[in-house]
């Protein structure tokens, strides 16, 4: 059967100890455990706390990410009232399935330019710089990318974008993730696809279900289960964590599991500080205000948290030219879906974004146009050259604001410098934790916004100048900073990139896991998932996510003679 039961066991089905007990079965924990399980001899359980569904909707590309599913797999919070965007809550999405946020994002699979890896190392992040994690990304990928001079017809305007780009001084790149390649630029975007069409995850590729079932003398995965708290002991003065308390999902008791070797946590930027607070590991005093005895005082748990915060702006264009046509007139489906399911070609077979632009705001002159000054300014292994504005073409509309075709302009700040917190609500660990991630508390976030704001007005006119069909929809009533800064407040939306709350870094600098992945003055225990990045990237994050869970896996070998 093609969608057969994937096999997993239930909280009394779980062995009293396995050598790695991973907490969180999304993007890192399905990588590590597979890694780790390579040798026979090593036992690792998987914990997660959401299901196993394997469906043929999650694995079609268009209607498998979040925004076009019908969110079973996913797990909606809402942010704190930010108090620079007018009080307004931020919808915040996460995985609630095995394979994690690979199972339901965009798709989209890239790396950052070098110099993102090389300012972790000049920042003492030993083994972090861009050449030591060139083989974690290379050791995941299979590039079956297609050539991108030659883009298929449903990608739509990207043929005009990219002449328009061209003309304001932005180059074409034509890979992304070539190290090689120009800082800044417009590129078509690589995502995740296997050579059959359909999604890959960190599921389908480092989990699926023919690889659990091989190797169930010495991998088991248990969901859905709740995590209740890592167990930590502490005998003279050594802190070391000793396992964890699980309970089903649907109730019943609780049980210890015991972690001979190691619990690595990887349950997301949200939910690895709030388990570690749960733990007894965390900021004292706000353990003591939820009466939880405090087994290790680390207040960075928590906090640096980052997020990349988007602000669209929409225009009118053909329907033809647009996804909105699917929404508008639904005969369209049909057609598609036969394209897809015979020829395997049409809307479905990719991702809502296929092209992206990445730009440095500091290059952008008054007409919004890129300004190159020096030829170092190109060079993507220079920190100073980090990109801190992506704008991301999709042929969307909200078809409430654009009753025809609809093209939305995502602008996104990529290098914030406005940090906000993870705190515990309760110490439920089924409750959501409280999210503040304070979004535009800075005014170098306010400039970087209106910067690219004003790049996406340009570049609709230059659209328009080319003789494209494109009017506004969505857009600040004015150029002017009050006009774009209301619509800021209005409009701002989260990417659903956070990052950096379990960041990596020295503990008397607000770090709780050191160049290891180690949690500072607790044995056996260590992050590895987005929490742990010292600053948030300017990519999407699954890439990074996952190459980080690759060297995880390959320290924690080092450590204990397992091998390569």
């Amino acid at each position: 059967m093609l969608w057969a039961r994937y096999p997993t066991i239930a909280v009394p089905d779980v062995c009293e100890a396995y050598d790695y007990v991973i907490v969180g079965g999304g993007t890192a924990g399905c990588v590590i455990a597979n890694r780790l399980t390579q040798d026979p001899r090593v036992s690792v359980l998987v914990l997660e706390r959401g299901g196993a569904k394997v469906g043929w909707l999650s694995s079609v590309p268009l209607f498998s990410s979040h925004f076009a599913s019908d969110g079973s797999r996913s797990r909606v919070l809402r942010s704190t009232a930010q108090k620079h965007l007018d009080d307004r809550t931020i919808e915040l999405v996460g995985s609630n399935s095995l394979g994690g946020s690979s199972k339901i994002n965009a798709m989209l699979y890239n790396r950052g330019i070098p110099a993102e890896y090389n300012a972790w190392r000049d920042a003492g992040r030993v083994g972090w710089g861009y050449e030591d994690m060139q083989r974690c990304f290379t050791r995941s990928e299979t590039d079956l990318d297609q050539d991108p001079r030659n883009p298929k017809p449903y990608h739509g305007t990207s043929g005009t974008i990219v002449q328009a780009t061209t003309t304001l001084g932005i180059p074409y790149v034509e890979d992304l993730n070539d190290p090689s390649q120009p800082a800044y630029g417009c590129t078509k975007m690589h995502y995740t696809m296997d050579s059959n069409g359909r999604r890959s995850s960190a599921l389908t590729a480092f989990l699926p279900a023919h690889l659990v079932s091989s190797r169930s003398h010495n991998l088991h995965v248990c969901t859905p289960v709740i995590v209740q708290r890592i167990d930590v002991s502490s005998n003279s003065g050594e802190v070391s964590a000793e396992g964890v308390w699980v309970q089903s999902s649907t109730g019943g008791p609780s049980r210890l599991v015991r972690a001979k070797r190691q619990v690595i946590l990887t349950a997301g930027p949200v939910n690895s500080p709030q388990m570690l607070m749960l733990s007894g590991i965390g900021p004292a005093d706000h353990l003591m205000e939820h009466q939880i005895p405090v087994r290790k005082d680390l207040p960075g748990v928590g906090s640096h948290l980052q997020d990349h915060i988007a602000v669209p702006v929409q225009f009118r264009v053909p329907l033809r030219d647009s996804a909105t046509q699917m929404q508008l007139r639904p005969w369209v489906i049909i057609k598609i879906l036969i394209q897809y399911l015979l020829f395997g070609t049409g809307w479905l077979l990719a991702p809502m974004l296929e092209l992206s632009i990445f730009i440095q705001s500091r290059l952008l002159d008054e007409k919004s146009r890129v300004t190159m000054r020096t030829k170092a300014d190109k060079d993507a292994s220079l920190p100073q050259n980090l990109p801190d504005i992506e704008i991301m073409p999709i042929s969307w509309g909200d078809v409430k604001k654009v009753v025809d075709g609809g093209l939305t302009f995502f602008n996104v700040s990529l290098r914030p410098t406005s940090t906000g917190t993870v705190r515990l609500a309760s110490t439920d660990p089924r409750a959501d934790p409280v999210v503040d991630p304070n979004y535009f508390a800075t005014e170098n976030d306010w400039h970087v916004m209106r910067s690219a704001i004003r790049f996406s007005l340009r570049l609709k006119q230059e659209l328009a100048m080319q003789g494209y069909s494109i009017e506004d929809a969505d857009v600040p009533a004015s150029d002017a900073d009050e006009d774009i800064d209301t619509f800021i407040r209005n409009e701002s939306q989260s990417t659903h990139h956070s990052s950096s709350t379990c960041r990596m870094a020295p503990e008397l600098e607000g770090g709780v896991v050191d160049d290891r992945l180690r949690v500072h003055g607790v044995r056996n225990l260590r992050v590895a998932d987005s929490s742990v990045f010292p600053s948030i990237l300017g990519a999407h994050l699954v890439a990074p996510t996952v190459a980080v869970a690759e060297k995880c896996a390959e320290m924690i070998k080092e450590d204990h003679g397992d091998g390569s």
